[in-house]
């Protein structure tokens, strides 16, 4: 029991290295640097307790991909398609699922999705290596001060090859 605990606390010890490195914006539109005001921001987060660790990343915006821990995006205001990783480990379980979203987004308002909880195996039967659900999911919004709550459209899946992308309209340099 003690090993397990001392592995338990090695992963959260790795794990929140990983999440306090200090990690580039995603710069998901084409042009010089523009004020965080006049930008619409996804940004995510990793959190930890005694008993878990959620850290939900930024995969993808607009059909373009993005490796590595990415923690915030920002682009210009209007309709875009966020994926976003969400993994968590309880005791020595670790879950990952990426969910895709897509509404309009405004410009000088931060938002931050909540990725579902994982499916249960009764959910799941089986198939749990492909499985993908079409759901509402919680997206907490930022505006000038103001702070309210939202359910957007998302599709969620074991993998980020289940989501369809669509063809970003232009190529950027990151």
């Amino acid at each position: 029991m003690i090993l397990s605990h001392r592995r338990l606390l090695a992963l959260l010890a790795i794990l929140a290295l990983g999440g306090c490195a200090a990690v580039e914006p995603i710069k998901a539109y084409e042009g010089p640097a523009r004020p965080k005001a006049e930008l619409a921001i996804v940004e995510s987060a990793f959190e930890r307790d005694w008993v878990s660790v959620a850290d939900v990343q930024i995969a993808a915006v607009d059909g373009v991909g993005y490796p590595g821990p990415k923690y915030e995006a920002r682009m210009l205001p209007g309709q875009h398609r966020v994926i976003v990783k969400g993994t968590s480990v309880i005791g020595s379980q670790k879950q990952e699922q990426f969910c895709a979203f897509e509404f309009d987004m405004a410009r000088g308002c931060a938002y931050r999705p909540y990725p579902p909880s994982y499916p249960s195996p009764a959910l799941l039967r089986g198939a749990e290596s492909e499985w993908q659900l079409s759901l509402a999911m919680q997206v907490g919004v930022r505006c000038s001060g103001v702070s309210a709550d939202i359910r957007v459209p998302a599709d969620c899946a074991a993998r980020a090859a289940a989501l369809a992308q669509r063809r970003p309209s232009y190529q950027t340099e990151h």
